[in-house]
């Protein structure tokens, strides 16, 4: 093939005004991708990561691509990045990550409009097969996909195609050495399964390329479903989302709703899912980074829980950390009585002569007990918040005002301990307001 057309740029509003940067690895695509750009004289620079994965040869891909921009006369970005010592398991994941991460700062910092990636038509195929043993449903098989501010002009040629493009150009590149491996997933597939069906029908790329498009055109149509039904049965507060039990089981798809919802947080056992919308309170799935939770006639999705100090010391009278909140003493002439019986659930009218200081702020714990205001008994905390329906996820946020002792003086916007009340007998008030 002797000529590539940049039909996903020329696309681009006012393409020849914009800014591009290009993932340069040095490899055929990467290569091809910033001489076409060159040839078309578009504005762009080219960004290379070493993450010394290979040894000398990933400085060696550096060395190139530092006399390719020099030959193309482009601007050059460069991070080294040393994980030749990340946990193998995660290498290959913790390099994509961190490179993305780098090329939106990049574009970020220098204003470029968009991330150029040199994907090509084999690529978007094998991720096809990956995809398939990992029963990733329909958004799984539609190959690799454009992405907002993220361009992928090769998208509809093939590797072969590429190559002899390079090659009638008289281009040279970098070849990968462990591209040659077939312990690699991908590779396999590249070397094993496509030549395969490439001997039963040579026109194999081209059906499947074809194939992917009609996947995303039915992709889509589902997405417009699933928005549609997200506005009826999901909900967001505060960094969570909770999905309405009730409505989803109306739902005649139910299972392609919550695939298709809860795969972008990373969850994939679909069918102990579908046994949390029957399971008991508090019972939890796990992704990555998120944990699905059933409460009531909700699933909650919150992050996993980051590391936290659980306990801090009061030692000023206005605090804006873990919580903002504020403390002031007063006598007891000064505070009406209409003000204490018209508290709103941020503020606490206490006892300050009953208190044992300083006072501390910590989160509860198993075998925590205090006894609710209005009551002469006490009661586990987590009997209480049974009682009054609150979830894991809303557990997890509240904070317990407590005395010398590490009794509970205050569940902070929740309820207040009985033994610390004000009575007649009270001289000196604590007030407590949370923001």
């Amino acid at each position: 093939m002797k000529k590539i057309p940049l039909h996903t740029i020329q696309q681009v509003e006012n393409y020849q005004n914009k800014r591009f940067l290009i993932a340069l690895s040095g490899g055929l695509d990467s290569v091809v991708l910033s001489y076409l750009f060159r040839q078309n004289n578009l504005d762009f620079a080219l960004a290379h990561c070493n993450f010394k994965l290979r040894g000398q040869e990933s400085d060696d891909d550096q060395k190139f691509v530092e006399n390719w921009a020099r030959q193309i006369d482009t601007k050059l970005y460069i991070n080294v990045c040393d994980l030749s010592n990340h946990p193998k398991k995660n290498t290959q994941i913790a390099a994509r990550d961190a490179r993305y991460e780098w090329f939106d700062e990049l574009k970020k910092t220098h204003q470029f409009d968009y991330i150029v990636i040199g994907h090509h038509l084999d690529d978007s195929i094998e991720t096809f097969f990956i995809n398939l043993q990992r029963a990733s449903g329909l958004k799984g098989l539609t190959g690799i996909n454009e992405r907002k501010n993220i361009l992928r002009p090769l998208l509809n040629y093939t590797r072969k195609e590429i190559e002899n493009y390079a090659l009638n150009n008289q281009l040279t590149w970098r070849e990968d050495s462990s591209n040659a491996s077939d312990k690699y997933k991908r590779n396999f597939i590249r070397h094993q399964i496509i030549p395969k069906f490439e001997e039963i029908t040579p026109s194999f790329k081209q059906s499947m390329q074809k194939t992917m498009q009609y996947l995303q055109q039915s992709n889509a149509v589902i997405n417009d479903w699933v928005n549609q039904k997200t506005e009826e049965i999901v909900s967001k507060k505060e960094g969570e989302w909770y999905l309405n039990i009730e409505k989803i089981s109306a739902l005649t798809q139910k299972e392609l709703f919550l695939h298709h919802f809860l795969s972008d947080f990373g969850f994939s056992d679909f069918d102990g899912i579908n046994q949390l919308l029957n399971a008991q309170n508090g019972k939890t799935i796990l992704s990555e980074n998120y944990r699905l939770i059933k409460h009531q006639n909700e699933l909650i999705i919150a992050s996993n829980l980051p590391s936290e100090q659980q306990s801090f010391q009061i030692t000023e009278q206005k605090v804006d950390y873990p919580i903002r909140f504020s403390m002031q003493k007063y006598a007891v002439d000064e505070i009406a009585f209409s003000m204490i019986k018209n508290a709103s659930k941020n503020e606490v009218y206490l006892d300050y002569d009953l208190i044992k200081f300083p006072l501390s702020l910590r989160k509860w714990q198993a075998g925590d007990y205090f006894y609710p205001f209005g009551m002469k008994g006490k009661m586990k905390l987590s009997d209480y918040f049974i009682n009054q329906k609150i979830s894991l996820v809303e557990k997890e946020k509240i904070w317990l005002f407590c005395d010398a002792e590490n009794n509970i003086v205050w569940i902070a916007g929740k309820r207040s301990d009985n033994r610390y009340r004000i009575t007649k007998h009270t001289n000196t008030i604590l007030h407590i307001k949370t923001d």
